[in-house]
This record gives structure tokens, C-alpha cells and sequence, in this order.
């Protein structure tokens, strides 16, 4: 599941969204967040600087080399008479309309720098034919099995952060009438909204094709290197001294890691394998989550973040929780279109002191969460930076838990004579210890636990995932518990634990 698109109004009336809206104002207005439209940099500009984000990953990438943690992969089921030539004319237009498709990364005197190679004349992808792999000969369960083996490979695959490119695509025939595209993006040029960016623009570009059609995108008003050099040029002095002052004072003291309930010893060195799995609420639990919300002028994203925490708390037996949350961090209509790294991490630091009620600990999360938003132009890497947080590779600094609320996921693109899916594949990437995503599907909601399998069984994470789901339909029925009384159990498993056994 690549990263997500933050959808944390959920939930919430048109009257409630407004009056929210107005309170992240002030507040962004109080932190000192801009208004003016980012400018286009100077055509002569030499070097041009990475922005915050990207400097981190190239600080990372040099420590460890083409570390695979950082491949964004997407893999698309394409049924219907494809051209691969029209395909591959396609990719080639959007790596001319995004700088951030053509662009490595040189050093100048320690640090990084982007290199943004000119826009190849119309034609094939990356001025060569689109790779094709010919699986349409093996059987069902075979074609199956290779196709999830070269999907790791491609995204175990490393990239070279100084030659580049950045993106790979490989197109797979399946059957006569059926095709895959694996699209890998490295992190540093991409983030989970910019994928679905990609998608449709070659959907939207397909189908113009098709019907032979000029390109219906409009030019790009601006490119991410002008981001970078505008938030360089912004984010410092006054600015960013009020920005971090804030995450200093909300973090400071914070718990360097959480105890989790982990099967097994930290390894020196993560490996980043991981598994997921899921828990399916009924539409009457969502439905019940949903008044939840509107009756205490909070969002979906915040009780679940707010049950999260109080379960990390049950299962840590710590009362202060930090969980990271990515935020699309896209608030400006210009930067909306654009491909590149513009996601951010915020910590929500949950606090249980004092044995809180459900109820009051919406209002705290409510609180936390809405600061959080208000100072979200500070990168997570310069809060690291500042915070300077004690530092090994095996342990995520400030946070080992991730938490979203996604939209609903990519689902069909229907051209004519062709769709476009999202192809499912086993590999799973686990960059946290333990990452929550809530996904919205067809009325339900669904939560996907990832977990690392250097540290969890699958047992283990089975039984949170039970115990979130307890715990999310003893709050909807009562948010008045009290958080240290919150039931981990379903019903039936108290019963047969109490009673049978």
C-alpha cells in the first residue's frame, strides 16, 4: 500500500469542517505559515538545493546505499487491447511535464544538489522502448508465482540516487487481452499522492491517445524545484524559529521508544520485511464511529487516533504515546498536480495521563492534532535535526508507530476498450514497527495492520488487531469509559475466556 493521502475531516458536517477550518486558519496564521503563490525560480539558478525532505533521504541514501525501504511501488492490471507503443509514449510525456521524473543528485561542498537533465524530444519512454516481459505462455499458477517474484525483485530493486532514473516501469503481458505495469518511484522525487498523480495522468493520457486527442493536461504553473527553492528561501530565520519552538515544547520529554509487545529481539540493522493484515468493521460500526465524531465536533482520523493511542497505552502500560501521522502537506493549489516530495510527518503525541475518559481524550487529541496542522511546513527532518533525539539505524527517531486515514484507495479506470486496477501483490514493506492504515471502502472501513516480521509474529499483531476492534465498539457504544477500562476483548472471547475455559 503505497503512502497515504490524509483525508482528516472525515466524518465531520459541512458547519463542523468550516468552523475547524477556521481555527487551523488562526492557527497557521499565529505560526507564521505563507499565503503568496510560490514563484518559478530563476532560469539561471546553479546549483539548485534540495528541499529538506530530500536532503534527509540523500543523508540516508549514503548510509545505506540503494536501501530498497525507500522504492514507492505501484502495480496496475491493464485489461483491453494496450499498445505498448502508446504506452510508452505516454510515460515519456509525463517525465517531460515533471522535473521531478528527470531529476539525480550531485554533491557541492557536502551537500545535496538537484541535477534536472533536459526534456527528451516526443517519443518513447526514457528514449527507449518500455520494457515488456512476456509471461502470457506459463500457466495460471505459474504465471502467478513469477509475477509476484519479479514485483520484489523490481521493488527490491536499487536506484542510484546520482544517475538516476528515478522511476522505472516494466510492462508485463499476462494474456492476449491483459497486461501489468509495475511503476516504481524512488521517495526522494515522490510520495503517495504523486502516485496517484501519475496514474491519472496516463489514464487521462491514454484515453486522449486513444481517440487522438491532443494531451488535455494543461501545463504545469510551477516545477518541485521551484518548491524547493521557495521553501529554502522561507523556511529559516523568524519563520522556522517559531515553527520548531513549538515541536521543541511539544516534544520535549517525549519517550525515546515505546515497549511494545514485540516476539522478538531488535536487530542491530532492520531488514524492512514485513506482512499485513486486516480487520473489516461492519457499515454499523463505521455508522456508530461516525455520529461518534459529529456529537464530539471531532474527526474520523481523530478517533481512531485517539483509540490507537489508547491501546498502545493498554499494551506499553505508558501514558504518554507518540504516534507519526503523514500529512499530504499540499496546501497550496499549485503544488496539487505536481509529482515530487512533498509529504510530512507529524508526531501526534497522545496523552493518557490521569486516566482519561474516551470523551476527554478526543478533546486532548482534538487539541494535539490541530497544532499538529497548524506548524506541518516544519519538516521531520529538521525537527530531528533540532531535537537531536538519541540515534540508532535499528530504532525510528521520535516515533515507531504510523498512523493514517485514507481515502478511498485507487480503484477501477475505465477507458474505452480498457481498465486500469490496482494489481495486488504479497510483498509488503515495513518501514515502522507497527503502521495503522484506515481505509474507507464501499461504506465499510477497513484496517490494514503492518507490521514488521523481524519483530511480530503473526499471532501477535492478530490479537491488537482483535483488540482495536474490541476496543472501537466499546467506545461507539460508551465514550464515557475510561481509558485504562477500555475492553480489549470482543464479547464472545471474554465469554469463552471467562466462562467456557
Amino acid at each position: 500500500m503505497s503512502a497515504p493521502v490524509q483525508d482528516s475531516l472525515a466524518g465531520l458536517s459541512r458547519e463542523q469542517r468550516a468552523a475547524l477550518f477556521e481555527r487551523l486558519r488562526q492557527r497557521k496564521e499565529t505560526a507564521g505559515a505563507p499565503r503568496e503563490t510560490l514563484p518559478r525560480r530563476p532560469p539561471d539558478l546553479d546549483p539548485i538545493p534540495a528541499s529538506f525532505a530530500q536532503e534527509r533521504l540523500w543523508f540516508l541514501d549514503r548510509l545505506r546505499p540503494g536501501d530498497p525501504a525507500y522504492n514507492i511501488p505501484q502495480a496496475l492490471r491493464i485489461a483491453g487491447d494496450l499498445s505498448p507503443a502508446l504506452l510508452a509514449a505516454i510515460l515519456g510525456e509525463v517525465v517531460r511535464r515533471h522535473e521531478a521524473l528527470r531529476t539525480t543528485f550531485a554533491e557541492r561542498d557536502g551537500q545535496p544538489v538537484e541535477v534536472i537533465a533536459p526534456p527528451a524530444p516526443p517519443g518513447p519512454f526514457g528514449q527507449r522502448s518500455l520494457p515488456v516481459i512476456d509471461l502470457s505462455g506459463l500457466p495460471g499458477e505459474v504465471r502467478a508465482a513469477e509475477l509476484e517474484r519479479l514485483g520484489q525483485e523490481e521493488i527490491d530493486r536499487p536506484f542510484d540516487l546520482a544517475r538516476g532514473p528515478l522511476l522505472r516501469a516494466t510492462l508485463l503481458r499476462l494474456g492476449a487481452a491483459e497486461h501489468g505495469l509495475f511503476l516504481v518511484m524512488h521517495h526522494v522525487i515522490s510520495d503517495g499522492w504523486s502516485v496517484g498523480v501519475l496514474v491519472r495522468e496516463i489514464t487521462d493520457l491514454y484515453a486522449a491517445g486513444l481517440a487522438g486527442r491532443p494531451s488535455p493536461l494543461p501545463e504545469l504553473a510551477i516545477q518541485y524545484a521551484d518548491f524547493a527553492v521557495w521553501q529554502r528561501g522561507w523556511l529559516r530565520g523568524g519563520v522556522l524559529d517559531r515553527q520548531v519552538a513549538y515541536w521543541r515544547r511539544q516534544l520535549a520529554g517525549a519517550p525515546a521508544s515505546l515497549p511494545l509487545p514485540v516476539d522478538r529481539p531488535r536487530p542491530a540493522v532492520p531488514g524492512y520485511r514485513g506482512a499485513q493484515l486486516s480487520v473489516l468493521l461492519t457499515p454499523a460500526l463505521t455508522r456508530d464511529l461516525s455520529q461518534l465524531a459529529r456529537r464530539q465536533e471531532v474527526t474520523l482520523y481523530m478517533v481512531f487516533l485517539a483509540a490507537l493511542q489508547a491501546l498502545l497505552a493498554r499494551l506499553t502500560g505508558e501514558s504518554d504515546v507518540p504516534v507519526g501521522s503523514p500529512i499530504a502537506n499540499r496546501n497550496r493549489a499549485e503544488i496539487e498536480p505536481l509529482i515530487g516530495f512533498f509529504v510530512n510527518t507529524l508526531v501526534m503525541r497522545g496523552d493518557l495521563a490521569g486516566a482519561p475518559s474516551f470523551r476527554e481524550l478526543l478533546a486532548r487529541t482534538r487539541r494535539t492534532t490541530l497544532e499538529a496542522y497548524a506548524h506541518q511546513d516544519v519538516p521531520f527532518e529538521q525537527i530531528v535535526e533540532d531535537l537531536q533525539p538519541e540515534r540508532h539505524l535499528a530504532v525510528n527517531p521520535l516515533f515507531q508507530v504510523m498512523y493514517a486515514l485514507q481515502n478511498a484507495p485507487l480503484g477501477g479506470l475505465d477507458l474505452p476498450g480498457l481498465s486500469f486496477s490496482v494489481l495486488e501483490l504479497a510483498t509488503v514493506t515495513a518501514q515502522f514497527d507497527l503502521e495503522l492504515n484506515v481505509v474507507e471502502e464501499s461504506g465499510s472501513l477497513k484496517a490494514y495492520f503492518t507490521y514488521g516480521t523481524d519483530l511480530f509474529d503473526a499471532a501477535t499483531v492478530h490479537r491488537i488487531a482483535g483488540h482495536f476492534a474490541a476496543l472501537l465498539a466499546a467506545v461507539a457504544e460508551d465514550d464515557g469509559l475510561r481509558a485504562p477500562e477500555l475492553p480489549l476483548l470482543a464479547t464472545g472471547e471474554r465469554h469463552q475466556l471467562l466462562v467456557e475455559w
